[in-house]
């Protein structure tokens, strides 16, 4: 099964869909993109919803933001370029999903995550059911240098998930 059809099991959104299926048109024979060649302007509707962490120190001080586009800096009431996230970045479940993007880089897997979380600066004041795509990428077709992902926030009055959801993505079958 490709990732498309993964992340359309899962519940993701249509711009997921169109995410994966850009990441997956520039691997070109590899297992992973080479995000020095992504020109996120192919896909700039996605632009506001993407954000890139620049793992090639390591993850040890947490998650360096080389890029966040608009909607995610919208979130968290700043720009976070050039920002260390922290487990804990968040309210709900935050500590479940830096893992889940921490282990981009070390299981070398892209993952799905869905989670509920509540933003007090954003109005209108609700809860936002938020669906995480996020893909390792390497220059080298081993090293895991970046990861990028998209995040989409959707508005809901329906109560929190009792947990995240997690799931890692499986390699593409023929």
């Amino acid at each position: 099964m490709d990732y498309a059809s993964q992340i359309r099991r899962l519940g993701g959104a249509p711009e997921h869909i169109e995410f994966v299926e850009f990441l997956a048109s520039r691997m070109k024979g590899s297992a992973w993109p080479d995000f020095a060649t992504l020109d996120l302007m192919e896909v700039p509707r996605l632009v506001p919803h993407i954000w890139v962490v620049d793992g090639r120190e390591g993850t040890a001080r947490g998650l360096k933001v080389l890029f966040s586009g608009t909607e995610i800096d919208r979130r968290f009431g700043r720009n976070l370029m050039g920002e260390y996230l922290q487990p804990g970045y968040a309210e709900h479940y935050s500590h479940e999903a830096f893992n889940a993007y921490a282990s981009v880089f070390t299981d070398k897997r892209p993952v799905y995550v869905e989670r509920s979380d509540y933003y007090p600066g954003v109005e209108p004041q609700m809860e936002r059911r938020i669906k995480v795509v996020v893909f390792p990428c390497s220059s080298d077709g081993e090293t895991i240098d970046f990861s990028i992902g998209l995040t989409k926030f959707e508005k809901t009055r329906a109560n929190m998930l009792a947990e995240p959801v997690i799931v890692q993505l499986e390699p593409p079958t023929p």
